[in-house]
């Protein structure tokens, strides 16, 4: 019998191509979306990591409890406490970004890395496809010359030759020697959030002074969980070993605590609220799409309503019946879903290419069993939902108005209309969440917009000179290099000003305390630090407030001076006059005197607080730890055309050292703000298919009510009605259903749209504008989408609809 059906349907279908395609493109639409978002959400979140047994991986990082809510890497000299005191792990190892030069082997090349403690790789589970991994002595000071290479490296730079193994390379000057090669299905932790190849692994081999300070954190850190622990378990060990290194350290460690979570649940916990909320905005576009379909099959089934009644007649069942509608429904259901997965492999490709970097895995992305497994899925419930009213409303249906070729009864057309209004009253609302959300991410990322940074980003080009320690050993040295090669830059064709630093906004930056005498008594405090050329305020355009800038006087063996920011100011120092007052790195570091006020920097970017900010003169070498490793040029037309000109002028002093991180500040901004352009687009892609859904949905359902009226609107017309209070009664009869979609979708919205409270800046999920436009413009669409079959209904014949009794 089910077989007959099939047949049966699929006879119809084929018999009514219009309808049977506008069912199937519709339910395209929303099951490939749904597809699509899906096959994402498997890859970054759902498929295991690609390590031996990765459930029992977990990621550690710390936390301070003055700051809540705060995050940090390990400190490494914490780390080797933490190995040595837990119970709970298998093993924990660090890593962290190394970025090295290869030279001696082809044109030199900066590559990224990794710097490792010797277990890592045993720890995640994975081994070299050739050769070893590194040895414990090997991770130790003095001892750490090996490397571990990428497949693609070794195959791109050595040819894939076999007998690497043994063979030096050259890092930053140095020989290292090649121990092993990775397989080429490897992804390092550090690439889940880069989109930069990792090259090379070599140990970490922490000197002795990094394990003494317990304050310095820099690593992140890996663990492999017992088999019989859990990670509840590890928290509470962790804590207790925090509350001991507290006791034992209490400069470093006050309130610092070490916290755990699952390996993949850190991955993507800068994505997950993204993905939920995609994964939902296309669970609405489906349900609207569900609503469509059961609409058209409801109208399909008043017009075969002279052959449902004959067929009951003549000994059908109502089960018979509905078993009827229900297969219909699904095999439209499984066609739209083989439409849709077509569909979704095309929308997937769309969601990849403009998707952010800051979104992991994404290059794993497969159609895999399980998505192909949800799609039929998908397809099936789509189908029974979008089939299950029209069923009910056929096999109840009284067909003796039917047999006598009188249409429907009054109480079943009455019935039909409830029907059909509640579902694009549905559709209506469900339309309505989506656009509210797409709403007030618009306005979001409209006020991020709007937020002055303080300094200019137009024609700023900045790029990374990391220059290698074997060569540079020391800061005088580095500092001369980039005094030497900034005449040479600003000597370019299309060069206005150069700059160089430790490094430029949006790109890092350099956190530290210092000591001062404040209004009240002395003050130890936090503030960004920067080392910077006297160039460096012209370059990015940030004004002099108060006293004098940096100058090319302020070098090694004069008074050590600092230009600070307006936040500093007022922060530390109240209503003082700044300059001549003076400041210490720390207790014991020589005194630095404050010479000038500078405008303020929203240095992290437009999201981030403005933070205190404290200017070091980079020639004044002996007061900044950090190392000189960036170049700023501000250019008079396309920055991008002087990259060959700036490495021409790096290889003129050092023909060993390339340039890396080359972008633009507008190009950095641009990605920084990345996420919230691919979360707003989204929405608002699958709100504008929602709206263009509903507004299907409405016009079906006016154009029917306005069919199921047309005596009685010839009626009103032959008794002196004018054409526009017929136009005016369709609409206000449309209206009525759509202002309560509109009120519960608004309802909805409003508990919904706390969901979004994360993803929002400077708007608050309730806000009253975004609401109110919203349900102005639904209100609109409604009456758009009532419009037409009203001035269809005001041209009706009166005497060609009276003779239709």
């Amino acid at each position: 019998m089910l077989f007959h059906n099939i047949r049966y349907t699929l006879r119809l279908l084929r018999k009514s191509p219009g309808f049977t395609t506008i069912a199937v493109l519709t339910l395209a639409l929303g099951i490939g979306a749904n597809t699509a978002v899906f096959s994402v959400v498997e890859a970054v979140m759902l498929r295991p990591l690609p390590y031996a047994d990765p459930a029992r991986l977990v990621s550690l990082w710390e936390t301070n409890d003055r700051r809540p809510g705060s995050r940090s890497n390990v400190a490494p000299a914490n780390l080797v406490d933490y190995v040595r005191a837990n119970r709970s792990f298998d093993g924990l190892a660090g890593f962290a970004s190394s970025s090295m030069s290869l030279t001696k082997a082809g044109a030199p090349e900066q590559l990224l890395g990794e710097a490792v403690t010797w277990n890592l790789f045993s720890v995640i589970g994975v081994s070299p496809a050739i050769g070893r991994s590194f040895l414990p002595e090997e991770d130790q000071p003095g001892r750490e010359h090996v490397v571990v290479l990428s497949d693609a490296l070794w195959r791109g730079r050595f040819g894939g030759d076999r007998n690497i193994l043994g063979r030096s390379i050259t890092l930053n000057g140095e020989p290292y020697a090649v121990v092993g090669v990775m397989a080429a299905s490897f992804q390092p932790l550090t690439q889940f959030r880069s989109t930069v190849a990792v090259s090379f692994f070599v140990p970490a081999a922490y000197p002795d002074e990094l394990l003494a300070n317990h304050g310095d954190h820099e690593i992140s850190v890996v663990g492999r969980l017992e088999p019989a622990v859990t990670i509840e378990q590890a928290r509470a060990e962790l804590q207790a070993i925090s509350v001991d290194l507290e006791r034992r350290f209490p400069q470093t460690n006050r309130e610092t605590r070490a916290l755990i979570a699952p390996l993949n649940d850190d991955i993507v916990r800068g994505v997950r609220a993204s993905l939920l909320m995609m994964l939902g905005a296309v669970g609405l576009v489906l349900l609207i799409a569900c609503v469509n379909l059961a609409n058209l099959l409801i109208v399909r089934a008043v017009g075969q309503q002279q052959e449902i009644a004959i067929r009951m007649a003549l000994g059908a069942s109502r089960a018979q019946i509905a078993g009827d509608m229900m297969t219909r429904a699904i095999v439209l259901g499984l066609l739209g879903g083989a439409a849709g997965l077509l569909c979704g492999l095309w929308t997937r490709d769309a969601l990849v290419a403009m998707a952010p970097s800051s979104i992991p895995r994404l290059d794993h992305l497969a159609v895999s069993p399980r998505v192909l497994g949800v799609t039929a899925a998908v397809s099936l419930l789509t189908g029974l939902l979008a089939g299950l009213l029209p069923s009910l409303q056929t096999s109840r249906r009284d067909v003796t108005p039917a047999l006598k070729a009188t249409g429907l009864s009054a109480s079943s057309a009455r019935s039909i209309m409830r029907w059909r209004g509640v579902l694009m009253a549905a559709e209506i609302a469900a339309a309505l969440v989506l656009a509210v959300g797409a709403g007030l991410l618009v306005r979001s990322l409209v006020r991020l917009n709007a937020i002055d940074l303080g300094f200019e980003t137009d024609r700023v080009l900045t790029l990374s000179v990391r220059l290698p320690d074997t060569k540079y050993t020391d800061q005088r040295r580095r500092a001369v290099f980039f005094q030497e090669l900034a005449p040479r830059v600003q000597a370019i064709p299309g060069v206005r000003h150069v700059a160089f630093a430790n490094q430029f906004p949006m790109r890092g930056g350099w956190g530290g305390s210092f000591t001062m005498n404040g209004p009240s008594g002395p003050v130890h405090a936090d503030a960004d630090f920067q080392a910077v050329s006297p160039e460096y305020f012209v370059t990015l355009g940030i004004p002099l407030v108060r006293g004098r800038l940096i100058t090319d006087d302020d070098r090694d063996g004069t008074r050590r001076v600092a230009v600070v920011s307006q936040t500093f100011v007022r922060r530390f120092l109240g209503d003082r006059d700044p300059t001549g007052q003076t400041f210490a790195r720390f207790d014991g570091a020589p005194a630095v005197t404050i010479v000038g006020v500078a405008g303020e920097v929203r240095r992290d970017g437009r999201e981030a607080e403005i933070a205190p900010q404290v200017y070091l003169p980079a020639a004044q070498t002996d007061v900044y730890p950090v190392r000189l490793a960036s170049l700023a040029v501000r250019a008079t037309a396309d920055p991008y055309a002087l990259v060959p000109g700036i490495q021409r002028a790096v290889w003129s002093i050092d023909p060993d050292q390339p340039i890396t991180n080359v972008r633009t500040l507008d190009d950095v901004l641009s990605i920084a703000a990345a996420q919230r352009r691919f979360n707003m687009t989204l929405l608002l892609s699958f709100a504008g298919l929602a709206l263009a859904l509903a507004l299907v949905g409405v016009y079906g359902v006016i154009g029917y009510a306005v069919a199921q009226r047309t005596r009685e609107i010839g009626i009103r017309l032959a008794l002196g009605a004018t054409r526009r209070d017929v136009v005016a009664l369709v609409v206000k009869s449309g209206l009525s259903w759509s202002i309560a979609g509109i009120a519960a979708g608004l309802a909805a919205a409003f508990a919904a749209s706390r969901l979004l409270a994360g993803l929002l800046f400077g708007v608050t999920a309730s806000d009253p504008a975004t609401f109110a436009t919203i349900g102005i413009v639904m209100i609109a669409v409604a009456v758009s989408a009532t419009y037409v079959p009203a001035r269809r209904a005001a041209s009706v014949d009166p005497v060609a609809a009276l003779r239709t009794e």
